[in-house]
């Protein structure tokens, strides 16, 4: 799959590259610590049944030095559906924990 591919089946799901490490779903903390990226270059829309999933630059230097937040969230749902896991956050960090310690 590709972020072309994940944005026409499923287009409420982002991954958006941040300064800082986002505990809790805030749009103003988030739209703070938003970094544009390559395939990201503005703070996604909200609408209804928008899915804004953080990455940040000190959790995942590696990997986002390498790829941009959306092909690192393609990479971990693919991840997570060849694990059979369920696409949470908590699953998508796990994947992508485990490819920064490879990187």
């Amino acid at each position: 799959m590709t972020v072309e591919e994940l944005r026409k089946k499923k287009p409420e799901i982002n991954f958006i590259k941040t300064k800082c490490v986002i505990e809790k779903p805030d749009v103003k903390l988030l739209q703070e610590a938003f970094i544009p990226d390559e395939d990201m270059p503005e703070f996604p829309e909200i609408k209804e049944g928008t899915r804004i999933y953080p990455l940040s630059i000190t959790e995942y230097p590696a990997v986002l030095s390498r790829m941009t937040a959306m092909q690192a969230g393609v990479w971990a749902i693919q991840k997570c559906n060849s694990e059979g896991w369920e696409m949470e956050l908590d699953n998508f960090q796990c994947c992508l924990a485990n490819l920064e310690m490879e990187f």
